[in-house]
């Protein structure tokens, strides 16, 4: 474990927030911080945790019993709500930016932090060659099963040579990562000429965030070990010397049932509360998209090009 008071983006002093929160989905463990960037918007979970210290908070309850990339699951009624709702969210979420690709020529992408293929598979479909990394075994196998050619690792294992990739994507991935700033350098070095590079990331400047403190669902600690802004994604654009050709917000419906559920259960608890939780959530998603339209969705995003 590590302590740091500069910001990894601007360099600048960070500073203290509310935030205090347990592992709310897997172990229980805490409590974690944030300490923030005023400049960048940026947020720093702390203590910050090493690869190793962190890949305890990744058992496998994390992966089966909340994603369920190998699909052993049961298959229950509420589990099958659930993937209904996730698979019309994706869709939804597929279908604009940053993941809707105009006027770019398709060839190989890559997918960091690739889970389960879902995304590979959409893109797939739009005529692009799959490629993906994940450090998970059960999310490279349900990507491979998916048709995606997946390495089990992260891109410090240099899988592939330079300027490789026509496209790289970053989806609810670099939140994750230790170290994002040299992560993207290494992204950065296996686009090719003139390639795009796309993130997306929970929004720590949104009001949701705001609005349900260190129940929102998104913030997730400790496996989120940064916290990102729009501001933050341009200024980290500008260090790599990507050409911004979009930024924004969006939203993501189903994080406001889970965020609900954790202020009825305090962690995730399948069952009778989470079905209570969407029943709850669902008058509210009106309020929540009109809330997104005036204060910015509960992620963001950017795409950039590579010169």
């Amino acid at each position: 474990m590590t302590e740091t008071d500069r910001c990894p983006i601007c360099g600048g002093p960070l500073r203290a927030t509310d935030i205090s929160a347990r592992d709310r989905l897997v172990t229980g463990e805490g409590p974690f911080g944030v300490v923030e960037c005023p400049q960048c918007e940026f947020g720093l979970t702390v203590p910050q945790l090493s690869d190793s210290e962190l890949g305890h908070y990744y058992a496998e309850s994390y992966y089966e019993d909340f994603y369920e990339h190998s699909q052993r699951g049961a298959g229950g009624l509420l589990a099958r709500v659930r993937d209904a709702v996730r698979r019309r969210g994706a869709r939804r979420r597929y279908a604009r930016p940053p993941f809707r690709f105009e006027g770019v020529r398709r060839g190989r992408l890559l997918d960091v932090g690739c889970g389960s293929g879902e995304l590979l598979e959409h893109f797939a479909a739009e005529g692009w060659e799959p490629y993906g990394v994940d450090p998970s075994r059960a999310a490279v196998e349900a990507a491979r099963r998916r048709g995606a050619t997946a390495h089990e690792g992260t891109l410090r294992d240099r899988p592939w040579e330079a300027a490789t990739f026509d496209a790289i994507v970053f989806q609810h991935s670099l939140e994750h990562v230790v170290d994002p700033v040299a992560a993207l350098e290494q992204a950065r070095t296996l686009l090719a000429p003139g390639g795009t590079l796309a993130i997306a990331v929970p929004n720590w400047s949104s009001w949701q965030r705001r609005l349900f403190g260190d129940r929102w669902f998104v913030l997730d600690l400790p496996r989120h070990q940064q916290h990102f802004s729009p501001r933050a994604l341009v200024r980290l654009a500008d260090r790599l010397g990507l050409a911004v050709e979009d930024v924004g917000t969006s939203s993501m419906a189903i994080s406001t049932a889970y965020s609900v559920h954790f202020l009825i259960a305090g962690r995730w608890t399948p069952g009778w509360k989470l079905w209570l939780s969407y029943l709850l959530s669902m008058p509210l998603l009106p309020f929540v998209f009109l809330g997104d339209r005036v204060g910015g969705g509960d992620a963001c995003y950017v795409v950039m090009r590579n010169a």
